[in-house]
């Protein structure tokens, strides 16, 4: 695996949930469609591994319920686009950089099938490649297997298996992950921010 920017391949290796597409959005709106959520105190996110306090219910249950939308309704299919991601992803794209999604919730072909469909109409030709992992799937063992490469997600335990892997890793704010720290993590407000951050790489490495 390449150790330095000097070496760093023009690929982008992106953990679609919360980044790219508005997964917490879908859950949510899924949920109220099935009345599930009654018990919300209005309190802030304070982990996204852990939506259970989040809803006012038990972890357990908010795992289950999570674990359901993603290997079993049709809305984790149809997400729509989180943020700025639709717009700027694109102009990254035509910046010379290749597309790699990661999506985490299930495994199955059948939902990979269904989260590809998903991407392809909200990114059309962009992701070059999709890889699916159980919702609570180790992303390690996928990623030390690729050199160097930028790895974005918004998730803080995803974070740092990226960086262990070797990849330079942007974590995109989130209420969640506002207390993560790390040295070995950059933190980016949008995909605006990234967009930038990039074009700067490659004038660097020019």
């Amino acid at each position: 695996m390449s150790s330095t920017d000097d070496e760093l391949d023009n690929l982008i290796i992106v953990d679609l949930e919360d980044t790219c597409l508005d997964t917490l959005t879908g859950f949510v709106k899924w949920l109220v469609k099935h009345k599930r959520l009654t018990n919300s105190s209005g309190v802030a996110i304070s982990s996204r591994d852990n939506l259970g306090p989040w809803l006012g219910v038990d972890e357990n249950l908010a795992n289950l319920w999570m674990r359901d939308f993603c290997e079993q309704s049709w809305e984790w299919g149809a997400l729509y686009p989180y943020s700025d991601s639709n717009k700027v992803i694109p102009k990254i794209a035509q910046s010379g950089w290749d597309f790699i999604g990661v999506a985490r919730g299930s495994a199955k072909l059948d939902r990979g099938t269904l989260r590809r469909a998903n991407l392809e109409l909200i990114f059309p030709n962009i992701f070059q490649e999709l890889y699916t992992l159980s919702l609570d799937g180790n992303v390690y063992p996928l990623l030390k297997d690729f050199d160097q490469a930028i790895f974005v997600t918004a998730n803080e335990t995803v974070a740092k298996s990226a960086a262990s892997a070797g990849h330079i890793t942007y974590l995109l704010d989130q209420p969640w992950n506002r207390q993560f720290n790390d040295l070995a993590v950059k933190r980016f407000n949008s995909w605006e921010e990234i967009y930038f951050a990039l074009a700067n790489l490659q004038e660097k490495l020019a």
